[in-house]
């Protein structure tokens, strides 16, 4: 069975800790821009204890720089970081997939095929940040039935710290039909009950997420000195 899931109640923290790092990750709030405790507190009408909490919470996964009697501001991209954390996930969520998916119902398989199918429609997604939620959804549903519960806080963790590799999903149709595909067919794995499968499909999908943000870093790169 899997674990039991947060309601969706957030706390004013965590919707000022949401908002912010979307912002961060979805390039709307540029690295080096200037947080003011005040201001924030102002814009979600709540006291500047939950905000300062936030602003906690985003430098320790390494979005913001905290600056005493300055206020908080935007870290830069670490290039180098998000490889790293990209890589660890792809060390450790295969093996995560693998212990899950004996015990995934079909429930949750019906909520995998639906999540699915919205991250194929081109129509529904807007943004890379909305497909970016979206295969997240994904991968937890099937993570939440990992019966080890500090590996799949280390990869959270290491997810969160990588996010701002989420730009990948710009990479159009191609990056997504594949991706897509790979998705269908962990769906077809934990319906055969071929779990040593799906621990290798997991591990080629996630060099394939791997590669595909070393190319977008490389790509970048090049038309900045261009």
């Amino acid at each position: 069975m899997a674990r039991v899931q947060p309601a969706d109640f957030q706390t004013k923290t965590q919707v000022v800790f949401t908002e912010l790092k979307q912002r961060i990750v979805e390039g709307s709030l540029q690295p080096g821009a200037r947080l003011l405790l005040k201001a924030v507190a102002e814009e979600f009408r709540c006291s500047e204890i939950p905000v300062r909490e936030a602003f906690r919470s985003l430098e320790a996964r390494g979005f913001v720089e905290l600056i005493p009697h300055s206020g908080a501001y935007v870290t830069k991209l670490r290039v180098d970081e998000i490889l790293d954390y990209t890589q660890i996930r792809t060390l450790l969520e295969p093996e995560a997939n693998f212990l899950a998916g004996p015990l995934v119902d079909k429930a949750a398989v019906k909520q995998l095929k639906s999540i699915n199918a919205e991250m194929a429609d081109r129509r529904k997604i807007k943004t890379a940040t909305r497909y970016s939620e979206l295969n997240r959804a994904f991968h937890r549903t099937i993570l939440a039935f990992c019966p080890n519960e500090k590996l799949i806080s280390i990869i959270e963790d290491v997810w969160d710290r990588g996010e701002r590799g989420s730009q990948v999903f710009k990479r159009g149709l191609e990056f997504v039909s594949e991706a897509t595909a790979q998705h269908e067919e962990m769906i077809r794995l934990i319906i055969a009950r071929d779990f040593e499968g799906l621990r290798e499909l997991s591990r080629r999908h996630a060099e394939f997420n791997l590669e595909a943000i070393r190319t977008l870093i490389s790509e970048e790169k090049d038309q900045t000195t261009d």
